[in-house]
C-alpha cells in the first residue's frame, strides 16, 4: 500500500510539473518538416447572371522538398507547388519566434537576411490582427475570423482566416489551422471569377 501511494504521488508530481509546459505550448499555424506533402482539391467558379457555376477542377500538391541553414537567415525550407502534375513553382519559407516569411525561389541568391522576404504571418495570430508584408506596403494581411472549418480532410477548430490584400482586383483568403497549417484558400481574380482549394490529404 505504501509503495502504491508513493507511485501515485510520483505520477501526480510529474503531471503537475509538466502541466505548465503543456499549457504554455503555442500551436504551430505553419508547420514545416522534411518530405511533407499535402494535396488540395481546387474548384474554379464563374458568376453568370447571378448564378455561381463550377467552371473547372484541379489538384494542387504542396511539398517540402528540403531545407538548408543560410548564414544570417537561419533554416530555410524549399516548398514546391504544382497543379495537376504540371510545372512547379518554388518558394522559400523561414520562421522566427514572431513571424513566418516567404520568398520566391528566384529571389534568394545574394540577398541580405530581410531583403525581398514577405511577412506571411505575424505571430501570435489574434483577432483583429493586421500587418504589412514588406516595407513598401505592396501587400497587407488582415485576420478576418477565428472559426471552425470543414474540409474533405476533416474538421479543424480554432482556424484563423487571413485576407491578403494585393493590387486589385486580386484578393485571397487563407485558412490556417493549429498544427495543420493551410487547409483552405480562396482566390478572387475578378468580380465574376474565383477559385476555392481545400485540403484533401495530409
Amino acid at each position: 500500500m505504501v509503495l502504491r501511494c508513493m507511485h501515485y504521488s510520483a505520477v501526480a508530481v510529474l503531471l503537475l510539473a509538466t502541466a505548465p509546459a503543456l499549457a504554455c505550448r503555442k500551436p504551430d499555424y505553419f508547420p514545416l518538416r522534411e518530405k511533407q506533402e499535402r494535396r488540395y482539391a481546387a474548384t474554379g467558379y464563374r458568376v453568370v447572371t447571378s448564378a455561381t457555376v463550377a467552371a473547372d477542377t484541379g489538384t494542387y500538391v504542396i511539398a517540402v522538398t528540403g531545407s538548408t541553414v543560410e548564414p544570417g537567415i537561419g533554416r530555410v525550407f524549399e516548398v514546391r507547388i504544382t497543379r495537376d502534375g504540371g510545372r512547379y513553382l518554388s518558394f522559400f519559407f523561414r520562421k522566427t519566434r514572431d513571424a513566418v516569411f516567404v520568398l520566391p525561389a528566384s529571389h534568394l541568391d545574394g540577398l541580405e537576411p530581410t531583403s525581398g522576404w514577405v511577412k506571411l504571418l505575424e505571430l501570435p495570430l489574434r483577432r483583429g490582427g493586421f500587418w504589412y508584408g514588406d516595407a513598401e506596403h505592396s501587400a497587407s494581411f488582415e485576420v478576418m475570423a477565428h472559426e471552425t472549418v470543414e474540409t474533405p480532410a476533416g474538421r479543424f477548430r480554432g482556424c484563423f482566416r487571413i485576407r491578403i490584400h494585393a493590387p486589385q482586383p486580386y484578393l485571397m483568403d487563407v485558412w490556417f489551422a493549429p498544427d495543420a497549417g493551410i487547409i483552405r484558400w480562396l482566390r478572387r481574380f475578378s468580380t465574376t471569377r474565383f477559385e476555392v482549394s481545400e485540403l484533401v490529404r495530409r
